[in-house]
């Protein structure tokens, strides 16, 4: 995909963008505290808190569990982007991918069941509440971008582009590895892509995804196959596709195309049973819905079968 006897050369003068492991150091011990990742990841968590405690009258219920939820997925992610997966992805292609599926598949949904919008919104600090954020939210033109935005022939298609632009466009993936601003860049617009994605899977309430459960279903199938296309070619690709990694010091065992088989099977087979369990429970929440409509019709026609009963009697 790109030249390879180039790329070589750029990294004999290069640094990785992010903290290489030093040597005769235990990866396990290689954990980071970046304070540009943790300050905001902190604030968003004390703001969903602040946003609780001043939600005092409620026009829907908000149980703990989603609560529990939210903070899990804020676990998830300073697990990814701190813990020693971060570091190891410097040297090892299968662990840079582990963290982007904990980025993209599980940090991101679970948040996301959280239901954050009306909590994060009522926790802003008032001037950001009332001066910013309402009148931006009033605009014609911030609605008709995010209905564009969250439109699901666009979520669908920025996954795509998102993942098959960083992976196979000649330059991006090495240029990631090389330079923290890119690095940063990368990680946002895979974390973006995949909040849109999931936003028309999951009901953020109080908004709603404009899908209901068969299109939703429908939806995760398109938006699973292209990824499973590109992990396929991850997979079998016949030599390596990065010269990054064929220059960097290994961690752990096996070379540097065995790694690449590695990432390319992470992406394919938990990504592909993660989303396999998201359209189960799209399933079980149709069939629960169906058949409670199913019941609440058959109440209603047996109570008009009463009072039609009821009224003959009296006729009679």
């Amino acid at each position: 995909m790109i030249d390879i006897d180039a790329a070589r050369s750029l990294l004999e003068a290069a640094r990785p963008a992010h903290g290489a492991i030093p040597e005769g150091t235990a990866w396990w011990r290689a954990w980071s505290v970046d304070p540009v990742f943790l300050v905001p990841v902190g604030l968003m968590a004390w703001w969903y808190a602040q946003g609780l405690l001043r939600w005092t009258s409620r026009s829907r219920e908000h149980p703990a569990w989603r609560t529990g939820l939210f903070y899990t997925g804020v676990a998830l992610l300073v697990m990814a982007m701190e813990s020693p997966i971060d570091r190891l992805g410097v040297h090892e292609f299968s662990m840079h991918m582990v963290q982007h599926e904990a980025l993209m598949m599980l940090a991101v949904p679970v948040m996301l069941l959280g239901a954050p919008t009306t909590p994060l919104l009522l926790g802003l600090p008032r001037w950001l509440r009332v001066g910013v954020v309402r009148p931006l939210a009033g605009r014609a033109w911030m609605r008709a971008l995010y209905r564009g935005l969250t439109h699901p022939i666009v979520a669908v298609g920025s996954l795509t582009v998102t993942l098959w632009v960083w992976h196979l466009v000649p330059g991006w993936y090495e240029a990631a590895m090389l330079d923290q601003k890119v690095h940063d860049l990368e990680h946002f617009t895979m974390t973006a892509a995949a909040v849109l994605f999931w936003w028309n899977v999951i009901d953020p309430k109080p908004l709603h995804s404009r899908l209901n459960p068969p299109l939703r279903l429908l939806y995760m199938f398109a938006g699973t196959m292209p990824k499973q296309l590109l992990a396929a070619m991850l997979t079998y690709a016949p030599a390596p596709l990065y010269a990054y990694y064929e220059g960097v010091r290994g961690v752990l065992p096996g070379s540097a195309l065995e790694d690449q088989e590695l990432a390319g099977l992470i992406m394919w087979v938990p990504s592909g049973m993660t989303m396999l369990l998201g359209m189960g429970v799209v399933f079980f929440v149709w069939a629960n819905r169906a058949e409670a409509a199913g019941r609440a019709e058959a109440q209603a026609f047996a109570a008009e079968a009463a009072r039609a009963s009821s009224a003959s009697t009296k006729d009679a």
